[in-house]
């Protein structure tokens, strides 16, 4: 009788350590596509617009005029290169964002050369070391990123 116990108790665990693992396995597999339609979900949901060429070129000639003032105003140019490629930003259908990361994401989505830049530019801004040259490194990537945004080739000048 022992012996028949015995072997009547392995094969019942022996059943709920399979069913336990098929249990487990499609858990995981839930999780799993769970996780991809969330993904799927997070994908900014905006239409990205082309701007207009007299639009592109004013924002290449607005460009143009940051880089000359930077020498006498690197701060006020820093700020207004910001606020040019925001701009651009918006009139191209990227939606305002507060958090930096999230701008960046945005871009990302659509274009990753862009985003890089984006990135550059926010990382100059609160990094260490000579100001005028973080300052002047965060208007060249912001100009990366209008141009690219604008369809104006990078070795172009106004």
């Amino acid at each position: 009788m022992n012996m028949l116990t015995a072997l009547t108790t392995l094969l019942i665990f022996g059943l709920r350590t399979r069913y336990v693992v098929i249990a487990v396995a499609l858990v995981a597999v839930l999780v799993v596509i769970a996780i991809v339609l969330g993904q799927r979900r997070r994908r900014p949901q905006f239409e990205l617009r082309e701007l207009e060429p007299d639009a592109a070129q004013r924002y290449v000639e607005e460009f143009a005029a940051i880089e000359r003032e930077f020498l006498d105003h690197p701060e006020q140019a820093a700020a207004r290169a910001r606020g040019v490629a925001e701009e651009v930003m918006r009139r191209r259908g990227y939606p305002d964002r507060i958090e930096p990361q999230q701008r960046i994401n945005d871009l990302g989505f659509h274009d990753k050369e862009a985003a890089r830049y984006l990135h550059a530019a926010n990382t100059n801004l609160g990094g260490a070391g000579d100001k005028t040259e973080r300052l002047r490194q965060v208007v060249q990537h912001y100009r990366a990123l209008v141009f690219r945004l604008t369809g104006t080739p990078i070795d172009r000048v106004a």
